[in-house]
């Protein structure tokens, strides 16, 4: 059945002397080709000066007023993410984790940091298998304490101040602890949200009471942890009593988990995986996220011969390859980087026919590479925001946090949900007598698919376009069209995340809406999905001394500038 569908049409979004922004808003009925979401008034928005998009209107208000104030990008994130954790706490929070890259104008320079969530020192290869050698069912692991693994994001808000900011963390909670102190309103995305996990949190007391009880949410134990972050550090969240707390939640509910694992527990600032394609210069997280590497592989694999055939078939084909190889690199020996050699990638090339459709793609070797790994279990991912800000100064944040599934663990301590990252590591650690690149180990990180990117020119070195999104395993696909989109066919920002969702994980095409894009892939063959499939792009573009802000139109985030 077809579909009635809005389109908006931003005509002239940029004018070719970029004096100012035009945003002439055409509406058009019955359009098969764009998303039937249209973005609001507060979703789309050009300035200056400085420009933040996040997934909700408290976290980009909190931004702004501290970009406003002469806070640096960083400043603006956390105090974003402090907001986040309580209007968003479905997504991301204190009890999470998160990858950033940093752009700093000053020596313009990308920082990655890997905030990523680890495995407690007592994990093991079969903390998801029974007794009989089988994985337990997702559900039961991912709602017990074995799921927890140590929060990154407290850790990452001290580094980011200490690197980056430049006004007193006081001013920073302030926006967050008024929510906390005196209450808001649930939004209509968290009502939707708690609606459908109502069960699941009714099952920890402290989650029934607080998310169950009323629409007014008062965080008192909350607002008390940020005063005492603003008067120590973030090594609070680390040290007793929030540690213990944390420690004896994970206990009573069937995990383990030691002081030791906090004492441990540090961000790792590591190199940005970095691509030149078409004139650009695009930039993501490395591993232990296969964001970046499978982005910049399906990109290079269709430069020269851009089609949405082939970009699905790229898709496929990258996909084989995160699945096998893709893990922490501080413990597994992964091919990285060659993934991206040339060779290999023309080898890979090969395999695309414009006459045929990939039914089982198979991941490759690359040169010099001598597979020891198999492939092992895949987990589901949904619980996930994005942040893009640049401020008044030319820096540029880039970051993606995350608690794993909705609500994470659905246990909460210390005001906040706890993550139940540890079901992103394969439950099965080992296949056909080789181990699984993505199986628990003792610290280890589990993979994710966070993507969180910045897009230079590459003469010019100036950077022109800050994303990512949220949605699981498909935020590799939603930032990688979106890429797609405005650098390979010239869509404005605005079009290209109102296109609706096409892309595949390894097997079927996934996508929103029948279009004329859907109906050509039909007609190669292509087996096409129809389904809802919510994401949460956050991005920026970055003209001659302007900004365009864009928040998807499938979440209820805003973009605010100056």
């Amino acid at each position: 059945m077809k579909r009635k569908l809005t389109k908006i049409r931003f005509e002239n979004i940029i004018k070719s002397n970029l004096t100012s922004l035009i945003l002439c808003i055409t509406l058009a009925f019955l359009t098969r080709d764009l998303f039937a979401e249209s973005l609001s008034k507060n979703q789309i928005a050009e300035s200056r000066d400085f420009m933040v998009v996040t997934s909700d209107p408290n976290a980009t208000e909190a931004a702004k007023k501290i970009l406003a104030t002469g806070g640096t990008a960083a400043d603006a994130a956390i105090a974003a993410q402090l907001v986040l954790g309580l209007t968003e706490p479905q997504a991301s929070g204190l009890g999470g984790g998160a990858f950033v890259l940093y752009f700093d104008q000053s020596n313009e320079k990308i920082s990655t940091f890997d905030a990523r969530e680890t495995a407690p020192s007592s994990a093991t290869e079969s903390l998801f298998l029974n007794s009989d050698g089988n994985p337990i069912d997702f559900i039961s692991a991912s709602t017990s304490g074995k799921s927890i693994g140590i929060p990154g994001t407290p850790a990452l808000i001290g580094i980011l101040h200490d690197r980056f900011g430049s006004l007193p963390m006081d001013v920073l909670i302030s926006s967050a602890y008024k929510l906390a102190s005196e209450g808001f309103l649930k939004s209509d995305g968290l009502k939707k949200s708690i609606s459908s996990q109502r069960n699941l949190l009714s099952e920890n007391p402290s989650s029934k009471k607080y998310f169950l009880s009323s629409d007014l949410l008062i965080n008192k134990e909350y607002a008390k942890n940020l005063i005492s972050l603003a008067k120590n550090n973030y090594k609070i969240f680390y040290q007793h009593p929030i540690s213990t707390e944390i420690i004896k939640m994970v206990k009573k509910n069937g995990g383990e988990i030691h002081q030791r694992d906090f004492d441990r527990y540090e961000v790792v600032e590591r190199e940005p995986v970095c691509e030149n394609i078409r004139g650009y210069k695009i930039c993501s997280m490395g591993e232990p996220s296969s964001g970046g590497l499978t982005m910049l592989q399906i990109l290079k694999m269709i430069e020269y011969k851009p089609t949405w055939h082939r970009y699905i078939e790229a898709s496929k084909l990258a996909f084989a390859d995160r699945n096998l190889y893709h893990a922490d690199p501080d413990f597994v020996d992964t091919p990285g980087t060659k993934l991206l050699d040339s060779e290999y990638i023309r080898e890979r090339q090969k395999i695309i026919s414009s006459n045929k459709v990939i039914r089982d793609a198979q991941p490759g070797v690359p040169l010099g590479w001598q597979n020891k790994l198999s492939l092992g279990h895949e987990s589901l991912e949904e619980g996930t925001t994005h942040i893009s800000i640049i401020d008044k100064y030319g820096n540029i944040i880039s970051m993606t946090s995350t608690i794993e599934t909705s609500f994470g663990s659905k246990i909460m301590s210390n005001g906040y949900l706890l993550n139940n990252e540890l079901t992103d590591f394969s439950f099965i650690p080992s296949s056909n007598n080789l181990k699984v690149a993505n199986r628990v180990q003792p610290n280890k990180r589990p993979r994710s698919s966070m993507t969180p990117t910045i897009v230079f020119e590459s003469n010019t070195k100036k950077p022109v376009l800050v994303i990512g999104s949220a949605g699981g395993s498909r935020i590799i696909g939603h930032v990688t069209q979106r890429i797609f989109d405005i650098l390979f066919n010239k869509k404005n920002l605005a079009d290209a995340i109102m296109h609706p969702h096409i892309l595949s994980r390894g097997y079927d095409v996934e996508t929103e809406a029948e279009s004329s894009i859907a109906d050509e892939l039909i007609k190669r063959g292509h087996k096409i999905n129809i389904m809802s499939l919510p994401s949460g792009i956050n991005a920026i573009y970055i003209g001659k001394g302007s900004y365009l802000g864009v928040s998807d139109p499938r979440r209820i985030g805003t973009a605010a500038g100056n």
